[in-house]
């Protein structure tokens, strides 16, 4: 069962802040607190390439304004300005359904200073989404960030959350149709901006 992610969890590579200013306002959901004892989980573009996949509800209806996550490269390497696709879908039944909205960003991976335990560096990122949906309130969402830059010659891996939040994460294969259901949630913080 997916649960509101809304704790304000911060940690060392990301967080993401609520502002409340004139008729705009943003909700913020956060869950970027990094787990640097796990390896996370490839997450890349492409027809062979395995997809995550985390739930999110909001408090209030609006647009993602801006994304933050944690990863690594499995070289070890801290790479510049790189593609990721960013995708969100509908629920259907505890797993992504439709595709919603798919945005392709540019964003540059910071040395956090922490590597895991397979001593690769993880990264933080944070980019703007220009083209956000407005999604609704209460309502279960997924999120999936892909690695898709053409130059990239390493694995990229999306990094696990440092905590049991609730609600897991999903993986599948390619494009494939089926998802399966993993126990753990991935590190990432998202804020919503809306006008009233």
């Amino acid at each position: 069962m997916a649960i509101e992610k809304t704790k304000f969890v911060f940690g060392i590579a990301v967080g993401a802040m609520m502002t409340v200013g004139g008729a705009v306002s943003a909700d913020t959901v956060n869950q970027s607190t990094f787990d640097k004892n796990a390896y996370g989980w490839d997450s890349v573009a492409g027809s062979a390439n395995q997809q995550i996949a985390d739930d999110f509800r909001l408090k209030r209806a609006g647009k993602i304004s801006t994304l933050n996550w944690t990863g690594k490269y499995h070289d070890g390497a801290v790479a510049g300005n790189k593609l990721f696709e960013i995708v969100i879908f509908a629920d259907q039944k505890g797993v992504p359904g439709k595709a919603i909205h798919v945005e392709t960003v540019k964003a540059g991976g910071l040395d956090t200073g922490v590597s895991d335990i397979g001593k690769h560096k993880l990264l933080s990122y944070k980019t703007t989404l220009k083209r956000s949906p407005r999604l609704d309130m209460n309502r279960i969402y997924w999120l999936t960030i892909r690695e898709s830059d053409p130059t990239t010659t390493s694995r990229w891996s999306w990094s696990f959350h440092n905590g049991n939040i609730a609600g897991g994460f999903s993986y599948r294969l390619g494009m494939q149709k089926a998802w399966s259901v993993g126990s753990r949630d991935m590190a990432y913080a998202l804020t919503v901006s809306s006008t009233d």
